[in-house]
């Protein structure tokens, strides 16, 4: 994809060129799309997506260190552990049910 002269090469690829234009299987570029770690792509409808070749050198940048990203990696809100909200309401009742029982109510 990459020997093409730039008066031949198209503007967007779909995934197999693209994948190939990195160097990555197929697979790989559809799981680092869905993780959101990929590169930019353009939507044509549900599932003609493509990938601009500009797109792609600035990601493969982005990889090799040579530019900065633009905005800060976000951290993902941790997911909440289970039974730890029903045990807390049921200390709460405990509590609730104590004081109660003190006051005599």
């Amino acid at each position: 994809m990459s020997e093409l002269p730039e008066s031949v090469r198209p503007a967007v690829l779909t995934y197999p060129q693209a994948a190939e234009y990195l160097g990555i299987s197929q697979g790989r570029l559809r799981n680092l799309k869905w993780m959101r770690q990929g590169p930019r792509s353009v939507t044509y409808g549900k599932r003609d997506i493509r990938f601009r070749i500009s797109d792609l050198d600035e990601w493969l940048d982005l990889k090799a260190g040579v530019t900065s990203s633009l905005e800060p990696a976000r951290k993902r809100p941790k997911r909440p552990r289970r039974g730890v909200a029903p045990l807390g309401v049921f200390f709460a009742l405990i509590l609730l049910a104590l004081l109660l029982w003190v006051l005599g109510l």
